[in-house]
């Protein structure tokens, strides 16, 4: 014999009702069947609304009667084709009439008792039985109505009544000591010692199965649901939660107590005593295997080797702290404290206590919070009077996140784990407890970071797809190429790295582009929109700030002196940055030291390889250098593919003047050259290095020759300026010869050492390292202590679109490293 039971959303209309009849018709094959039901969905939410509004004298509570008899009235006709049975339509017409009788008392009296509230409430079920088995047998399978409260003994608290289980077992073999066809039996109601009506809790149907389960000694409860079964995390807030296919009674007692509302909490304890199997299922999908509660011993199928099961949340609670240095060493505080919430039903669903018995903070139901707070200070007026306690806080706007499984006992640093990944998504821990069995570490935080932190905590214990979470300024050359590269390379890295980097956000000054889920990355262009409302780029950080995605980083691929300046506000929000833009780092000395500041604070990243060497690892090789304690005694080298290309056909023979043009033609040069041949980018990217060194410098502290000459430094057009530029190719001819002279050769060069930094035209040897580069190269040259007779060389393409991509897209896959 098995019990089967039905939620509210499995008979939420005739169509789900037939669904329901037939997944019973086709396990009598095999078993008899013990049914139980819930009230269908919504309807004890309608019950409980035309109660209160029947206490408060309001007429229109008959308006919400009328609108229940019809929801059932629709879902019979259907059911029957019309033609309701007399039978049927009798006992329906009793029980509303019944109903009505007892809230036209309410509305009269203008009271609304718990035990008048409690008979009211148990209509739902009443009524959903009484279809069920009315509809069982018009299908030819012999059922019939049982009502729990013939069956189930509880106290007298009626919304919410305590069962005694001897009782009720007493009751129940009495009543099933032989019985034929198919009970269909009303959950979540029961009675009284006198026979009056109680009611154990919404959700209690699932109690109600295995209290008739284990009473009867089935083989096995089935609870009949929505979803698949027990999720590792819920399907609606974790995308990559999967369904756990056996998870033992304690595991589940943990979950459903921690706000997974798969299983009633107090549904798994009469089950786990008499050792029956729970099975999980869905009512739309019954072929899915469903979760296995039970005690039995891992097998290899059923072996898990990670250390956590699943998390839940429950995501509005209130934080009650209690603390005072009086609380210190006194016995008894805790005892009076419990006693006292415990008289006035106040359930606890989270304790922590310092070990210096100087404050206790309990989690409880928003509901009860001022209830709570107003009998805690009368139990310790004395106390608090006398300045030993201090009042009682309470803070609101909490989430508690449960993270359980068995095998976490006894498994080092699932803890470490845990507040690791909280702590690099910037998610602050308010209060945690923790049993001493270790299956349950349950944690409070700020509700705004819920989502976040299951997420990320799921990631982290399941190795689900791990994600990062873009968000992008600019829509220029870099920001095109970043796309294309992630684009090809997704893939390879979902597979290969099990990690997905995820582009959420595009945003320039004029449109942008937002997908929690990921954007399109073939029709990016199209998915960008005009921006409104949030404008700017302080817009679109509140925007990512509000969705507040665990891993997020931003992507700065402009050249804005307003995006650099949100840095530290970004690293203080904890979001991570990657930035190809040069004016953070190489901006004033109050921005750079803020960015620093903000960077220690926080525990996101910052990298800004690109800013010296584009692809070239200038910035990553200097700080292993550092870091390894090797001395810096100079960093000398060409840190512009455009000046590079013209001092390096320079020394082919060519005239200055024409190598500028073709290289403005080649697009290696800004549309106007100037803006290449002033130094300026070059002086930041030194700029950059040098307070990598430490030093404290400012753009102005470097010296910078710039190769135009002053007298065609104005608003000269383009063309005109090309053309008078043919003034100076005799003095870098003659140069270039004089050097030659010496074995030497010019170079636009720049240098480092002893806290000084300049840029020009240099002299360098023919054996120098410069003077052997070639094309659009950039180099970078360390002479330490280490690397002193032969100095460190990083060498290579050091400009152009593609290249500067590729530098931001390897930090940002750094950085992912270090969050998942």
């Amino acid at each position: 014999m098995k019990i089967y039971k039905f939620g509210g959303i499995s008979l939420g209309s005739a169509g789900r009702m037939n669904n329901v009849v037939d997944i019973i018709a086709g396990a009598l094959a095999d078993d008899n069947l013990i049914v139980v039901v819930s009230a269908v969905q919504g309807v004890t939410d309608l019950l409980l609304d035309a109660a209160t509004r029947a206490g408060s004298g309001e007429s229109g509570y008959r308006r919400t009667l009328e609108e229940l008899e019809q929801r059932h009235l629709e879902i019979s006709q259907e059911l029957f084709s019309g033609n309701i049975p007399v039978t049927f339509s009798v006992a329906f017409s009793t029980e509303f009439s019944e109903l009505k009788d007892i809230l036209h008392g309410v509305f009269l009296l203008r009271e609304l008792s718990d035990k008048s509230l409690a008979l009211v409430l148990g209509f739902g079920e009443r009524l959903s039985a009484l279809i069920v088995s009315s509809y069982l047998q018009e299908r030819r399978i012999e059922a019939y109505y049982l009502d729990a409260r013939k069956l189930i003994v509880t106290d007298a608290n009626y919304a919410d009544a305590r069962v005694d289980a001897h009782a009720s077992e007493l009751q129940i073999r009495k009543q099933f000591a032989s019985f034929a066809g198919v009970p269909v039996v009303t959950g979540f109601i029961a009675a009284a010692p006198d026979g009056s009506a109680t009611t154990i809790g919404r959700g209690g149907s699932d109690y109600t199965a295995s209290i008739l389960g284990a009473a009867l000694g089935a083989a096995e409860i089935c609870i009949w649901t929505d979803v698949d079964g027990f999720f590792s995390a819920d399907p609606k807030r974790v995308r990559d939660a999967r369904i756990l296919p056996f998870i033992s009674y304690a595991e589940a007692m943990e979950l459903s107590h921690a706000g997974a509302k798969v299983l009633h909490p107090l549904a798994v304890q009469p089950a786990m005593k008499a050792g029956i199997p729970i099975l999980i299922k869905n009512s739309f999908n019954p072929s899915a295997e469903g979760t296995r509660i039970d005690g039995a011993p891992l097998s290899p199928e059923r072996n898990r080797s990670l250390p956590v099961t699943g998390l839940t949340s429950i995501n509005n609670i209130v934080l009650l702290n209690m603390s005072g240095s009086g609380m210190v060493g006194v016995p008894g505080i805790a005892s009076r404290l419990f006693s006292c919430l415990a008289r006035h039903r106040i359930n606890i669903i989270f304790i922590s206590q310092a070990s210096s018995e100087q404050s206790i903070t309990l989690a409880i139901n928003p509901a009860q919070a001022p209830n709570a707070k107003k009998i805690l200070e009368q139990e310790f007026r004395a106390e608090i009077e006398s300045r030993q306690i201090d009042p009682l806080a309470i803070r609101k706007n909490l989430a508690m996140i449960a993270v359980v499984g068995n095998n976490m006992s006894g498994h080092a640093g699932v803890s470490a784990q845990l507040f690791e990944t909280l702590g690099k998504n910037g998610v602050n821990v308010i209060a945690v407890a923790q049993g001493a069995n270790e299956m349950n570490i349950s944690l409070v935080i700020d509700s705004n970071d819920e989502d976040k932190a299951l997420n990320c905590i799921h990631e982290s214990f399941f190795l689900s797809q791990r994600k990062v979470h873009l968000f992008i300024a600019g829509t220029g050359t870099i920001a095109r190429s970043l796309i294309g590269q992630i684009r090809a390379h997704r893939r390879n890295l979902q597979e290969e790295n099990d990690l997905d980097v995820v582009v959420c956000g595009m945003a320039n000054t004029g449109t942008i582009a937002l997908n929690d889920e990921g954007i399109d990355l073939d029709s990016w262009q199209q998915a960008l929109q005009p921006r409104s409302g949030k404008r700017g780029i302080e817009g679109y950080m509140e925007i990512i700030r509000e969705k507040n995605l665990h891993n997020t980083i931003f992507v700065d691929c402009t050249a804005s002196k307003e995006v650099a300046a949100i840095y530290p506000d970004l690293l203080l929000a904890n979001i991570s940055v990657v930035t190809a833009n040069k004016l953070g780092m190489a901006g004033s000395w109050p921005l750079y030291r803020s960015i620093r500041d903000a960077q220690r604070k926080s525990n996101a990243r910052f990298l800004y390889e690109t800013n010296v060497g584009a692809g070239l690892p200038i910035i990553n090789t200097l700080n292993d250098l550092k870091n390894s304690g090797d001395k810096i005694i100079s960093i000398d080298g060409v840190l512009s593919g455009t000046l590079s290309f013209i001092f390096n056909e320079l020394r082919k023979g060519g005239r200055f003047s024409e190598i500028v043009r073709r290289a403005k033609e080649a697009g290696y040069t800004e549309p106007d050259p100037r803006d290449d041949l002033s130094g300026a980018d070059f002086a930041r990217k030194f700029l950059i290095l040098g307070r990598e060194l430490g030093f404290t410098l400012e753009f102005s502290d470097v010296l910078v020759e710039s190769l135009v000459p002053e007298e065609y430094r104005g608003e000269m057009p383009v063309g005109e300026f090309l053309d008078r530029l043919e003034s100076v190719d005799s003095w870098y001819a003659e140069e270039s010869e004089k050097a030659a002279a010496d074995g030497m050769t010019i170079a636009y060069a720049g240098g480092i050492k002893d806290g000084k930094a300049s840029i020009g035209v240099k002299r360098v040897p023919l054996s120098s390292p410069i003077a052997g580069l070639s094309g659009s190269e950039n180099m970078v040259v360390f002479t330490t202590d280490r690397y002193h007779a032969t100095p460190l060389v990083v060498r290579g393409p050091g400009a152009g679109g593609e290249v500067t991509a590729g530098g931001v897209f390897a930090d940002i896959l750094r950085i992912a490293s270090y969050l998942v």
